[in-house]
């Protein structure tokens, strides 16, 4: 038995405060205040200034004029130009001046510079002084939006807008309602750390994604996910206040009322709900956020299974399907390929040895580094709630169920030594944030990530053959193979973690390669992406092809309507405003990427067409069976 640690839903198991560096934030050269470049497997650092990367259409004399103006307005510490040298420093101190995970030059999406707005007043005079200028403004929270871009604009010269910097308070908490109001620069951190700081830790509880450094806000308006009951954050927002492309001011739900008693408790208000609207968007700019707090629901019980077969996949899936539906799994439950999970706990060169750089890990090598780990193929971590004897009785009926898989086994906190993964689970899935997944991210050296997010169904077969799809194109680029199933009651988030070597360029050429084929792959399977990188928005919007492009025909009509200058981060989600649809900024549209057909794909797609039509329990299907005599 490992230590006895105290319960994370007691004051004890709570931290007052997480340890973070006082330069926590991000910077447009973020050697100036680490000291270095920040990445000790990458310690060069970059010394050369550079030219000003320009806004479309914009020469310099405009340029500095227009800049010069919002300089006047809001003080000449409002605004940074990005001509620092690209250091792309780490977690704690992301850069501003460009995404230091990206696939193609570091250039490529490289901002003029940023400003740092103090209140929603002066967001309304960026956005004036934008139409004026048509200089285009890419919104960011704080900037750690890594893997996915990170702070850099899809349109290079763009001027980001930091909202985080400044507009960073806890505004309310009513601990009635459970609910608060923020700014977009709140962190996981900073709420989690506040709550305690005004005597409601206890009480009120938050959700955290795996890193807690993000904004509350950002990752709710990006439709993020954590690892509570209340793991979907956009669904747990409450109201907001938003600045329109034209400059004007609205609010949403019941905070549009200006004397609402109910600004937090209720998401809906009168009237079409246009919240929506304002998610992986680029329609306005949101500077204040209600959030829904949970309540200490008495006690926090995570616990975490392991199965030892490679295959076993197909079984847990459809285990997982039924225990969420009834709502017996309370959490966002999180199902880990023994390789990402080993990688927690040491670097490829650890595993394997410098001598195996180079290629992608096999069959042997993985199998190795498992039993190394501990011996799981999938090790499947979840957390039951409420008060000990409630949860423990949960928890007898899960592991009924999971011990129908042969070789499974069960843990609790008590019985994995101090370090172990679940400890760090223990935390996250009792909203208490932490830093422990940056350890995979030092599986190579010089790593950087990108995700791919399909939404999948909660089918084991199809888990099954979706490990060995895109597996497939790791293998055919040249990379490791991670993998974790996020399991909703209806739907699965599947995250393909690709870490690439940023130093090499083969790597890169590689991992964009690696990425847009298995966006075809899955899309020919009818799995689309809920959020992507900037790079391969414009591929991943074109998939949701439903009428001809439908749903892109009305996001464009939105757009050209209501921000007809087209200066709200123009190229976001891959739609774009009129003035820039012809400028040939589009990646990855109208070709076919993959250089080769999947033969996994192709196996799918024949069984599928020899298949029995699954019932649809349809009115067409039910009266069609009452004539043959019978029922659906």
């Amino acid at each position: 038995m490992g230590k006895v640690y105290p319960s994370t839903a007691s004051a004890e198991g709570r931290p007052a405060k997480i340890d973070r560096p006082s330069y926590f934030g991000c910077h447009m050269n973020p050697a100036e205040v680490i000291g270095g470049s920040g990445d000790p497997l990458n310690p060069e650092i970059a010394t050369e200034k550079r030219e000003v990367v320009l806004p479309p259409g914009i020469d310099r004399q405009a340029f500095d004029k227009a800049i010069a103006e919002l300089r006047e307005t809001l003080g000449e510490d409002a605004i940074e130009l990005n001509d620092v040298p690209l250091n792309h420093g780490n977690y704690m101190a992301p850069p501003l001046s460009h995404d230091p995970y990206s696939v193609l030059d570091d250039e490529y999406f490289a901002g003029c510079g940023a400003v740092y707005p103090s209140s929603t007043e002066d967001v309304v005079i960026i956005v004036k002084w934008a139409n004026k200028h048509l200089i285009p403004l890419w919104t960011i929270s704080v900037g750690r939006n890594l893997g996915y871009g990170g702070a850099s604009p899809r349109v290079a010269g763009s001027l980001i807008v930091h909202l985080g910097r400044r507009m960073n308070k806890v505004l309310s908490v009513d601990p009635d309602t459970a609910s608060c109001l923020l700014e977009p620069g709140v962190t996981y951190f900073d709420l989690y750390e506040h709550l305690r700081a005004v005597g409601l830790g206890e009480k009120l509880w938050i959700d955290v994604p795996d890193l807690g450094g993000g904004s509350v806000m950002g990752n709710a308006l990006d439709r993020g996910v954590g690892y509570t009951p209340y793991g979907d954050h956009f669904a747990q927002h409450c109201g907001m206040e938003v600045v329109m492309p034209d400059g004007s001011v609205v609010r949403t739900g019941m905070m549009a009322m200006e004397n609402s008693a109910t600004p937090q408790a209720f998401n809906y208000g009168f009237g079409p709900y246009v919240d929506g609207m304002f998610t992986q968007s680029a329609l306005g700019i949101v500077t204040k956020m209600g959030m829904w707090l949970m309540p200490s629901p008495g006690g926090c019980l995570p616990f975490m299974f392991t199965f030892p077969e490679h295959t076993d996949l197909e079984q847990l899936v459809d285990i997982c399907r039924p225990l969420m539906l009834n709502r017996l799994l309370h959490n966002i439950p999180g199902l880990r390929l023994g390789v990402y999970d080993a990688a927690t706990y040491m670097t490829r060169d650890e595993a394997v040895g410098v001598e195996n750089r180079g290629s992608p890990l096999t069959a042997e090598q993985e199998k190795a580094i498992i039993k190394k780990a501990g011996g799981a193929a999938w090790s499947f971590y979840a957390s039951c709630y409420g008060p000990p004897e409630i949860a423990k009785g949960h928890l007898e009926m899960i592991k009924a169920a999971f011990f129908q898989v042969p070789g499974a086994k069960m843990y609790l906190c008590e019985d994995v030594p101090e370090g172990h993964y679940l400890i760090d689970r223990a935390n996250v899935f009792s909203g208490i944030p932490t830093f422990r997944e940056l350890d995979w991210q030092k599986w190579i050296p010089n790593s950087s990530t990108l995700f791919f997010s399909p939404i999948v169904p909660v089918d084991g077969k199809e888990a099954l053959a979706q490990v060995e799809i895109f597996k497939y194109r790791f293998l055919e680029y040249g990379f490791d193979f991670f993998n974790v199933f996020y399991i909703g009651p209806r739907e699965g988030h599947n995250i393909v973690i690709l870490l690439f070597d940023r130093t090499s360029p083969q790597q890169r050429v590689n991992a964009m390669k690696c990425m847009r084929a298995m966006i075809e792959d899955a899309a020919k399977l009818g799995w689309g992406e809920y959020r992507t990188h900037i790079s391969l928005q414009d591929q991943v919007a074109e998939t949701y092809a439903f009428g001809d492009g439908a749903l892109m025909k009305l996001h464009e009509q939105m757009k050209d309507h209501l921000d007809p200058n087209g200066i709200l981060s123009p190229g976001r989600s891959g739609i774009w405003p009129r003035r820039y649809r012809d400028l040939g900024l589009q990646l990855g549209l109208n070709t076919t990427h993959a250089e080769t057909p999947n033969p996994v794909v192709e196996r799918m797609l024949k069984e599928k067409q020899q298949a029995k039509p699954k019932p649809t329990y349809g009115t067409d299907e039910l009266r069609a069976s009452q004539k043959k005599g019978g029922t659906a």
